[in-house]
This record gives structure tokens, sequence and C-alpha cells, in this order.
């Protein structure tokens, strides 16, 4: 059924209420969430500070894209990408005539200026990302005016590395929006992401364009009929907010069918999604793989109170602890959404080592590992957590219970007060349960590699998360070829898994739903949630 922008919907979100059904000749519209996480309510986010995968997508574009496989390259701003064979040297080829929203020309200068005044906006992610490519520091530094590893000539766009380093694609080329110089060329590039003239109603050169804005409520997003790509099959977007009503109001409007399509934090429960799916039998639940997951991080340093167990800092403990834990009822509390891991990866990425068998806990194995190691059974295990809902609390009488099983007494307790200073500083825990994820489900290991950085204090043994992990992170991020690169990774995991300085739990995948009665789309382009995939929102249409 078709729906559309009733002229009275200002009213509408008073009552919070949207997405009325069009009438006969109205254009044909797509009903969205609005949000405004982390942002203000009088002006849009620049997607270099948030990246709200919807809107920033159908707004503004990147070089390139990936598909749902996570590797392979497709094109976007740029028709073609050449690497290097020593991975160090990027070129992109501009698509020729694309146009901003405004009709002016989109050309290599607003992709130079974007990567030059990102680096330097104090609020961009991008900064860290950009290490590897040559002049950063220099350009940092202040003793350059530009980055020296970013060049064009005509509509190619090259970027230069001092070290190889693939990871670029999933973290920086695939997400980088790039934003209109002719534009923004005068703002002071420290205070580009609040430049109220332009994040009013900015201008990309996206699929759709900005049309009616009316902060905090709604804004609407039309076609873009100059689009360089394919055109949208559906002619209108209306995104609205429901920071008002909040979850209930945001989940009543799924429940009655005035929003198509809602992922992300807001339906990231699937008590919730369920509970939406049995009131509307219209609305379909699709769970995607990711990378994020919940971690066990050891302490294999001291504490500032003097009672760390020093039996963490034995290989052999933290693989038996591996084995005590019942991960299968754990992922259970969020069943359906939650998946057990034996490393890093979640198994239903392509970058899984299928070599390591799935996950099985093995109570008796654990525990002779234990006493083989020297494992003091009448010492505490203290067990840090920051998480303050009733799901996490219920997991840690679990996992009491668990440690219990093999003679292990753990002593589960939430952290209170400054969490940074707790967990690097005072550290008086003897390991802790912990959130973490990545763009590049490998990478997640990157946690490991010493860096100077407040990771060092917590994790020690510096030699082998240099001299083994980090060389070979440092090959899997060098490597061009996708066979040799999926080896090493297949190690790293291995590797990893056997010094076992952290131990993954269970994956929290995302949830999706949409409703079939008014929205078909290819439901494959989710079969990661990886941000810098292709999702193909001009093939989205509303089902007649």
């Amino acid at each position: 059924m078709k729906k559309t922008l009733a002229l009275l919907l200002v009213l509408v979100m008073a009552m919070g209420i949207s997405g009325l059904h069009a009438s006969a000749g109205e254009p044909s519209t797509l009903n969205l969430n609005w949000k405004q996480a982390g942002g203000t309510d009088t002006q849009f986010e620049c997607p270099w500070v948030d990246i709200q995968c919807l809107l920033s997508y159908m707004i503004f574009d990147t070089l390139i894209k990936l598909e749902p496989d996570g590797t392979t390259v497709v094109p976007a701003l740029a028709q073609s990408l050449d690497i290097s064979d020593d991975g160090l040297t990027y070129a992109f080829t501009l698509v020729e005539g694309v146009k901003w929203h405004d009709g002016a020309p989109f050309s290599a200068e607003d992709v130079l200026f974007s990567f030059n005044v990102s680096a330097i906006e104090p609020s961009s992610y991008i900064t860290p990302r950009l290490a590897p490519v040559q002049g950063v520091q220099d350009y940092l530094d202040g003793k350059a005016d530009a980055i020296s590893g970013i060049t064009a000539d005509g509509n190619k766009v090259t970027v230069t590395l001092d070290t190889p380093d693939n990871s670029l694609i999933a973290d920086v080329f695939t997400q980088f929006c790039i934003l209109p110089k002719h534009l923004l060329e005068n703002v002071d590039p420290t205070l580009l992401s609040r430049d109220e003239a332009y994040w009013k109603k900015p201008v990309g050169t996206g699929v759709y364009k900005l049309d009616q804005v009316s902060f905090p409520n709604y804004c609407t997003a039309i076609r873009n009929d100059d689009y360089f790509g394919p055109k949208a099959k559906i002619d209108t977007v209306t995104f609205t907010s429901y920071e008002v009503g909040g979850i209930e109001a945001y989940t009543a409007a799924l429940i009655a069918g005035n929003l198509d399509f809602a992922y992300g934090n807001d339906i990231n429960d699937i008590a919730r999604a369920q509970n939406i799916v049995a009131q509307n039998p219209d609305v379909k639940m699709l769970i995607v793989p990711s990378t994020y997951q919940r971690q066990f991080w050891f302490n294999n340093t001291e504490s500032a109170d003097g009672k760390y167990n020093p039996d963490m800092q034995k290989k052999e403990v933290r693989q038996a602890f591996d084995l005590l834990i019942d991960k299968e009822t754990v992922a259970s509390f969020y069943a359906g959404q939650a998946v057990s891991l034996s490393t890093f990866v979640n198994p239903d990425f392509p970058a899984y080592n299928t070599s390591i068998p799935l996950f099985q806990r093995d109570v008796e194995k654990g525990k002779q590992m234990l006493e083989e190691a020297g494992f003091d059974f009448n010492r505490p295990v203290r067990l840090l957590y920051y998480y303050d809902d009733s799901t996490t609390a219920d997991i840690m009488e679990l996992l009491k219970q668990n440690f219990a099983e093999a003679g292990v007494k753990l002593e589960p307790f939430l952290a209170a007060g400054d969490l940074a200073s707790q967990i690097y500083e005072l550290k008086n825990y003897d390991f802790m349960y912990v959130g973490y994820g990545g763009s590049d489900p490998v990478l997640v290991y990157t946690l490991y590699i010493p860096d100077g950085g407040i990771m060092d204090g917590l994790f020690g043994d510096v030699e082998f998360r240099a001299e083994t992990l980090g060389s070979l992170l440092s090959d899997y991020k060098s490597v061009v070829d996708t066979v040799e690169k999926k080896k090493i990774g297949d190690q790293i995991q291995l590797e990893a898994g056997q010094y076992a300085l952290a131990l993954a739990v269970y994956g929290m995948n995302q949830i999706i739903v949409y409703n079939t009665a008014s929205l078909r789309f290819d439901e494959s382009i989710y079969n990661t949630d990886l941000l810098g995939v292709n999702r193909k929102f001009y093939d989205w249409e509303l089902v007649k």
C-alpha cells in the first residue's frame, strides 16, 4: 500500500502519529525513522561525526561500496579502483558528469577537500584511520598545507600510503562521505560539522536530496533525477522523529504500519522485534550477521588494590576459562539474535576459520587444565562488568554457576564511578565483560596490538602481541590477494585463540524489521551489517 506525507504532518507529529496513507495521484513515499543520535534538533549531523546509515547514505555518496560479502568492491563516485601490487597506491577514477544537488559539478577537488578538512575537524572519526596515508602527520603538525599522499589529476584521485593497509577500503573509502568544496571551503575547517548555514539543509550527490525540513519533527527527501546511477523507484522518503514519544511511540508506529523499515539500537532487542512481528503479521524480521560481540578481557598485569590473581597470566588458565563458559546458554538470553563464538569472527561471516570447531563447553577438560596449570582454587576470581541491565545480571549469575561446577569461585561485580579509571588505571579485577566490534571481523584482533596506549597496561605480553599477532595483522592488512588474506586471517584466529588474552563469548547480531505489505527490496543487501555495503536504495520499491 502506498504511503505519503500528509499536508498536516506537523500537527500529526504532535500527536505522535505519522505515515498517513497516500491518496490517489500522490507520489510514492517511504516512511522511515529520523535518528538524530548524538546531534542537535536544529541541524543535520555531519556524516564524518555520526553516520546515520539510511539518511546519510541516501543523501551523500562515498568513493566506492562493498557487495554484501564484505570484500568485493563496487563503484560509487569512483567508477574504478586500481590498487598497486605493493598495496601502497590506490588510484580512483571518478565518474564523469556527477552533479551536486544544487546543480554544481562534482570534481576531484571535492574529494581532496573532504579528506584534508576531515583530518583536522575535531569531531571527525576519519583522522586516526588516515594514519597510513603519506604526509598525514606533517599535515596535522602544520608542516604542510595538504595531505601529500592524496592527489588529483583530472578525474583521477590517487591515495599513496607509507605502509600497505587494505583496511582503508572497509574503514574509509566505503564509509567516508564526500562533501561539497564550493559550499564549505570558506568555513573554518575546525568548525565544519557545526556550520548551521550548510547543515540546516545539506547538499550531497546521493540518490535522494533533501526537500522539506522541520526540526525536530520530520524531514523529506525526494528522488534525485540527476543522479549519476540508477534512479530511485520511490519518489519521496519521509523521515519522522520519535524522540518525543520515545521507543514506545516508535514501536507503536511499526505495529500500526506507519513505518516501513527500522534498524539500529532502538529495534535491536529481539523481544521487542518479536512483539512487533506478533502484532503485525506484515512485518518481517531479519537477523543480520554482525562483528559486534561480547568478550572477556583479561587483566594480565596487576591491580591497584594488590588483590590481583596472577593465575590470569597463565595462558592455560585463560584457555580453561573459555571451556567453562556455557556460551550457548549465555547466547540464549538473546535467543535468535546472539550466536556463541569460538573466535572473534562470527561463524556466519566468510572470514571465519572453518577448521576451528564451533564452540563446545567442556567443564571436565577445563578443570583438568586448571589443575595442571597449578591454579589456586582457594582464591576468588573477580569479574568486572559495566552493563546494568537485568539480562546482564542474569548472565552473571549463570557464569557464577558455570565456574562453580569446576570449583572456581567467581565474583562478578558491577562497575561504579569513573569507568575508564577502573578499567585502565586501578584494574581492581581479574577479567572483565565488555562489548567490542569492528568494520572487518578479523581486525577485531587489533585490540591486541601494542601501540603505547591504555590497552598495553591491561594486556601486557607486548612481545607476543607485537611479534606474533602484530606481524600477522600487518601482513593481513598489507596483502592484496583475497585468497592469501583469508589464509592469514585464519592463522590470526588460531594464534589468538591459543594465547587467549581475550575470549569471545557471543556475537550480537543486528535486527532489521520491515513491512512486507508496503516495502520490497533485495534482502541479500543485509547479509552483513558492515557500514560500507551498497544498500541499493535505488532498487527499493513500494508494494503496489
